[in-house]
């Protein structure tokens, strides 16, 4: 069965994991996304693999020199089929490589074209380039996660955290930008950045009129949680993850614990007594968790209706990607990759009643697809033949030189 977006066409001109990753998720959901890859080769094939496949899949691949004249005109072809243009440049690359909003416009009057940047097209950095972890450090996550008010230093989240913050959004704009398209006839541009995308984590940080700076819960210095019923705790065999929050969590707790008489000690009968003695409460809990193993103290949490959950050992991914669970849900998807064979990785993000989608379609090679689309594109065998000898196009050679 068709996804949602069947019918729509997405050129991708995006490299790293910013771009591709907002255009996969729109292959996702049924579209039919084309990666415009350059003749070198997206930068990410070179040495990322696993990003690379994260972002990448349900693609078809063409590899085109856009300097080139005749590889620009293929671009404004396939733009000329297209529903949306989608990339991550710089402010300004793609007006000068001749794909910016109005060069697509111009072969596609109601094209819809995102972009999503660094910082964002205005402002005093809207000309810089930059990463993931730019973005971090910018909209302050590194400084509070580390907690650096605790005495340690910032703290970098995992890879691609910005990037993927900043792809989501886009996403979501190409489907607004569809939508009222549909209803007004008119197209538009959208974008977004990493910066953007990392200030989402942020969200819970507000002002008052005159300044004052909301109350907001802080990491402890170990890095383990926001407070004692709400943290990490070791138990025998590894840790947990307790999540409670609620009033009647706290006595539920205790008696799991064997501890119920904690439910009425005045030292932690009342949640802003819980936090004055949040030190001495935490001690109490960890000593309690240490004797016995994460999953015992989980079913017996849950029985009670106290939200806990095991700190997953993912060993790279195959403990996620094996979960019968996760499977169930639609969370892991399998297909079969041309060099790795077959390939687990994370699935739908979205169900659907009527339209279900599975990615099934595995991160495509360099210039897999070239001849293809050259040839649906209008191209005869000896214009396509004349391309690759101009160096306009290529197609994956017969040594592959990437890793995907």
């Amino acid at each position: 069965m068709s996804g949602p977006l069947e019918g729509i066409r997405v050129i991708d001109f995006g490299q790293f994991l910013a771009g591709p990753f907002g255009p996969m998720l729109l292959a996702d959901l049924g579209a039919e996304v084309i990666k415009v890859e350059s003749i070198h080769g997206d930068g990410m094939r070179h040495h990322n693999v696993g990003p690379f496949l994260g972002c990448q899949r349900g693609k078809r691949d063409i590899a085109l020199d856009l300097k080139k004249p005749e590889g620009l005109d293929v671009a404004l072809r396939l733009v000329a089929t297209a529903d949306v243009v989608h990339h991550n440049m710089q402010k300004g690359i793609a007006d000068r490589l001749g794909i910016g909003h109005e060069h697509c416009r111009a072969v596609r009057p109601d094209v819809l074209y995102c972009n999503t940047y660094m910082y964002g097209p205005v402002g005093p950095y809207s000309h810089l380039g930059g990463l993931d972890p730019l973005g971090q450090a910018a909209s302050g996550i590194e400084w509070e996660q580390g907690p650096v008010t605790e005495g340690n230093p910032p703290l970098w989240y995992r890879y691609g955290h910005g990037d993927i913050a900043a792809a989501i959004p886009s996403v979501f704009g190409v489907l607004v930008a569809l939508f009222h398209r549909a209803n007004t006839g008119v197209s538009q541009s959208v974008w977004t950045s990493i910066l953007h995308g990392s200030m989402l984590h942020t969200a819970d940080s507000w002002l008052t009129a005159d300044g004052t700076p909301s109350p907001r819960g802080t990491l402890d210095r170990e890095q383990l949680g926001l407070g004692a019923l709400y943290r990490l705790y070791e138990t025998r065999d590894g840790w947990l993850q307790l999540a409670a929050v609620r009033p009647e969590h706290w006595p539920a707790l205790c008696a799991v614990l064997g501890r119920a008489e904690l439910a009425s000690d005045p030292r932690f009968a009342t949640p802003d007594a819980r936090e004055e003695r949040r030190a001495e409460l935490t001690a109490l809990l960890a000593e309690a968790f240490r004797a016995d193993r994460a999953l015992a103290w989980v079913r017996a949490l849950d029985a009670a209706g106290v939200p806990a959950e095991i700190s997953a050992d993912t060993r790279d991914g195959e403990t996620l990607l094996f979960d019968e669970d996760l499977v169930r849900l639609g969370l892991v998807t399998e297909h079969a990759h041309p060099l790795l064979g077959r390939v687990r990785q994370f699935g739908n993000l979205m169900t659907f009643s009527d339209t279900p989608t599975r990615p099934e379609r595995p991160a495509p090679l360099y210039g897999e697809h070239t001849r293809e689309i050259l040839t649906e594109l209008g191209y005869d065998e000896s214009a396509v033949d004349d391309l690759h000898a101009r160096g306009a196009v290529a197609s994956a050679p017969e040594k592959y030189p990437y890793p995907v």
